[in-house]
């Protein structure tokens, strides 16, 4: 592996991790606007459900299980991104150490 093409893959992982960073902020927003849309559903599920407090709290669960289901895979969509821009930042480090380190092989 020559300098130049670790230079390209530090480019194309550079690219990639601009990309992630501008995913996770969307993902972020978007799962934290899903969590609050479950958490209101399942605030006027409680106060529209009948019953005994333990039957209005599994009322409420049950009438908002589709947002709450949404809310979960927001949440999981933004801790994949997280990964990847992580897994890519070490990526980074890794190309820099082997350039580096064919540089100084190379004089």
């Amino acid at each position: 592996m020559t300098p130049e093409d670790i230079r390209l893959q530090l480019m194309q992982v550079g690219r990639e991790q601009s990309k992630a960073h501008d995913a996770i902020e969307k993902l972020e927003v978007e799962a934290e606007r899903s969590e609050l849309e479950a958490q209101s559903a399942i605030d006027k599920a409680l106060l529209t459900a009948e019953g005994s407090i333990p039957e209005k709290q599994a009322q409420a669960r049950e009438r908002s299980l589709e947002l709450r289901d949404q809310s979960v895979i927001a949440r999981a969509a933004y801790n994949r991104a997280k990964m990847k821009a992580k897994y890519l930042e070490n990526e980074s480090m890794r190309l820099q150490s082997i350039l580096k380190s064919v540089q100084l092989e190379g004089g």
